[in-house]
């Protein structure tokens, strides 16, 4: 009695220690678009028809006509869109970021009890959810996603719970407790039509979980007619699952989208948009980029574990789960944003062969037995309470000393100072706005300013036209760039952008071009933002106030640097960028500086050795 009392104090001071690591500050970019549609769900009482948010969405896309994305992105989230703006209306952004902790820590403890239902000890129980733990930690952008992440794995808990349940009632001679036993077994299947039903209103992460339904009427339907493929299921209960399937597979029609996620994602899949999405990329590139932060090491490690016990187990694996188990893992190798359900996944089928593969070794070797009765000999077991005791004191004193959940939102990602301007010194005219930041500015500026682009990427060739201005293409269209005739077909009256890519480190491309284009004059300016303006008679007030030297933009580069390369501090192109803004400046001291911290990085690299040599011909 003392032990488990003991074991749940300890488990319950581990979970709202993981709860701090997932409460950390609003970060996801595409948080604001969807908490902005459901504030407009919410107050109009009903789904968007057209795009609100955007002046360059047209009702269809014009290369395109029969697509359904436009429709799809502007209607499929609904219902995790209105939850996360009631959230927010009643607890601000706090409620926010305490939701998501929570979803992220409840899906924790599933992975956990799966654990410990496979037959894993309370200690190694804890010790395998921390890798789970770490790269969910980098996952908790606040978005519908959040929901697939934790249904994904409640989908499989169920199955596996009824698969087991009607395994252990095989095993048993008694029928009277059987036929109770199979009628209880049914409550796992229950919640599974539900489920689907709000998962298809919240995400389109539904079509894994039409994936995982049909993997296991698939699966097991195989093992009962093959049953050297795995333990099969009784007659009685594979229909009943397949029914269940198929009745949860029909009730995710009940969407403003009916099926068409399928033909969306189909779409999304072939466009060379997903290309440009960095987060659909495989891990693999993310390696090969340089890229070694503790999820992509810790993912790679977990391939390897898992892999090590399915290939040790290939002959006698059950199909189910080597199927679920590839398709999860094929899922994450293609695309970094699955990796967090193969984390989760992994766990319960690697512990059930990792045990099967610790029994055949105990029968051969009897090194389990060995442990077990050195165990008893010294009374070892007698020592948990203390030891648990002792490891939930600790806790307790490391929880006191820990802010569990943090406040606000990372501003060094969004441009606040330049949305306040805007706010209180109004622009007319069309705006031009990075990509990355079109969500913030319609949660922030939206009814009075819309954006060019934003994370939905609603029509492709918007995407792609934004992408060229900012990259400044030099391609003609007549007589001027491609990137200048977009600005000008657009009519763009304003710029607001960063100045250093996150990813690559260089400078953005059409700031020098802006620099040196006397129609475009700097108006606001910060650590992380700046504003253009087209001098032109409507802009004049503004420019009266707030003009100020572009040379300072220098300065804004050279901060903005300094700043994110923090996070990849092997980037070289970082340190480059910083060199060069520092010689535009005559700086060129610090300017060597920078590009000598390059080399150290990367020797061989050209355009370093280049501007070191530009410096010594300066001398």
């Amino acid at each position: 009695m003392i032990l488990r009392f003991t074991k749940f104090i300890f488990i319950s001071l581990i979970l709202i220690f993981i709860f701090g690591m997932f409460a950390g500050r609003i970060w996801d970019p595409d948080f604001w678009w969807h908490l902005k549609t459901g504030e407009y769900i919410y107050t109009n009482g009903s789904l968007p028809e057209t795009d609100p948010f955007a002046y360059t969405t047209l009702p269809k896309d014009p290369l395109n006509p029969e697509s359904k994305r436009i429709k799809f992105i502007l209607t499929s989230y609904w219902l995790s869109q209105i939850i996360f703006f009631l959230i927010y209306k009643l607890a601000g952004l706090q409620g926010i970021i305490f939701f998501r902790a929570t979803i992220l820590t409840v899906l924790i403890y599933f992975v956990y009890r799966a654990i410990r239902r496979e037959g894993a000890d309370f200690y190694s129980s804890i010790i395998l959810i921390i890798p789970s733990v770490i790269i969910l930690s980098n996952f908790t952008g606040e978005r519908p996603q959040l929901f697939s992440f934790l249904f994904v794995f409640l989908l499989v808990y169920l199955f596996e719970g009824f698969r087991m349940a009607e395994m252990n009632i095989s095993r048993s001679s008694c029928k009277e407790i059987n036929s109770g036993h199979r009628n209880s077994n049914l409550l796992y299947l229950l919640p599974i039509p539900f489920i689907m039903l709000l998962w298809a209103n919240m995400h389109g992460g539904v079509f894994i979980g039409v994936i995982i339904l049909s993997i296991y009427i698939i699966c097991e339907s195989i093992k009962f007619f093959k049953c050297k493929t795995g333990n099969s299921l009784p007659s009685k209960q594979l229909r009943i699952l397949i029914v269940v399937c198929f009745l949860s597979i029909l009730i995710t029609i009940l969407n403003p989208n009916k099926w068409d996620v399928f033909s969306v994602l189909i779409e999304f899949q072939k466009s060379k948009y997903m290309e440009s999405i960095v987060e659909s990329r495989s891990p693999f590139i993310f390696l090969s980029a340089g890229f070694y932060n503790q999820e992509i090491i810790t993912y790679i490690f977990l391939i390897i574990f898992c892999m090590f016990f399915v290939i040790i187990n290939f002959k006698s694996i059950d199909i189910t789960d080597l199927v679920i188990l590839l398709f999860f893992l094929y899922m994450s190798v293609t695309s970094a944003r699955t990796i967090p359900f193969f984390a989760t996944i992994y766990a319960p089928f690697t512990v059930r062969y990792a045990i099967k593969t610790m029994r055949a070794l105990n029968n051969k070797l009897h090194y389990i037995e060995r442990l077990r009765s050195f165990s008893e000999k010294f009374k070892l077991g007698s020592l948990q309470p203390l030891l648990i005791t002792l490891l939930s004191i600790v806790m307790f004193i490391v929880l006191a000393n820990t802010r569990i959940i943090n406040k606000g939102i990372v501003w060094e990602r969004y441009p606040k100072g330049s949305a306040e301007f805007l706010k209180n010194n109004r622009i007319h005219g069309n705006m031009l706005n990075p990509y990355v930041w079109g969500g913030y500015l319609i949660w922030a500026l939206y009814p009075d300013y819309k954006v060019f682009v934003d994370g939905r990427g609603l029509i492709e060739e918007v995407f792609f036209q934004n992408s060229k201005i900012f990259s400044a293409n030099l391609q003609q269209f007549g007589d001027i760039p491609e990137w200048q005739a977009f600005m000008k077909v657009y009519n763009i009256n304003f710029i607001i952008t960063y100045s250093v890519n996150d990813f690559t480190g260089n400078l953005i491309p059409i700031i020098p071009f802006i620099m040196n284009d006397p129609e475009w004059l700097l108006v606001y300016m910060d650590n992380n933002s700046l504003i253009f303006v087209r001098e032109s008679p409507e802009n004049s007030e503004i420019i009266r106030k707030y003009e100020m030297p572009k040379k300072w933009v220098w300065n804004e580069i050279i901060t903005e640097a300094a700043y994110k390369v923090k996070n990849v501090p092997q980037k070289t192109n970082f340190y480059i960028t910083m060199g060069d803004a520092f010689f535009a400046k005559q700086d060129f001291q610090d300017a060597r500086t920078m590009y000598l911290k390059a080399r150290e990085i990367n020797p061989s690299n050209s355009i370093v050795i280049q501007r070191l040599n530009s410096l010594n011909s300066i001398r």
